[in-house]
Parts: C-alpha cells; structure tokens; sequence
C-alpha cells in the first residue's frame, strides 16, 4: 500500500483535522498494524482521538507530528526495539503459515 496515494483524496485544507485509520497510521509509518497497536497501548504513539464500536480513529496531524519525532530518534535504542519486535513477530507468523495455519 503506498501511503502517499492513502491521502491522495483528502483536500489540503482538511489534511490538519483529518482522523485516519490504524492502518493509514501504519501504512505512513511503515510498520505493520500490530506494531502500531503495541505502540499505541504502551503510549509511544498518539492516543486515538475517536473510539468507537468499531471505528478508532487518529488525527493525522497527531501521527505527523509523531513520525516527525520518531525518525529525529534515529537509531535510538526505542526505535531499534520496535524494528527488533517487527521482525520477531514477522519471523512468528511465517513459521505458523509455514505450519498450515493455528
């Protein structure tokens, strides 16, 4: 998914109050959506500004504002633990499709 053509339907002037999707907040991060939940529960992400019965939603100025601050990091040792945490699931969920599922 490119996360540019995500956005591509959202008018300039509503890009500061737009709400978006775990998925577009991780699709803009490129990082999987379970990542972007683990961070979010453990308050290294924005917290939504909409939650709903099926609908959470986040401003997308709140996750600009986020990655601006995330990529200053660099290679800090928090941003090397959600890479590593990334890759330890990644490799996990290939080792249960190469099982056959459960």
């Amino acid at each position: 998914m490119n996360p540019k053509s995500l956005l591509s339907h959202v008018p300039v002037e509503m890009l500061e109050v737009a709400l978006i999707s775990a998925e577009t907040s991780a699709a803009l991060a490129e990082i999987s959506t379970s990542t972007w939940y683990e961070l979010v529960r453990s308050k290294k992400a924005p917290q939504p500004a909409l939650r709903r019965h099926r609908c959470t939603r986040w401003r997308l100025a709140d996750v600009r504002s986020w990655l601006v601050d995330f990529a200053a990091q660099g290679s800090s040792s928090e941003a090397s633990q959600v890479v590593a945490n990334a890759a330890k699931a990644s490799a996990a969920a290939k080792a249960v499709r190469k099982r056959g599922g459960a």
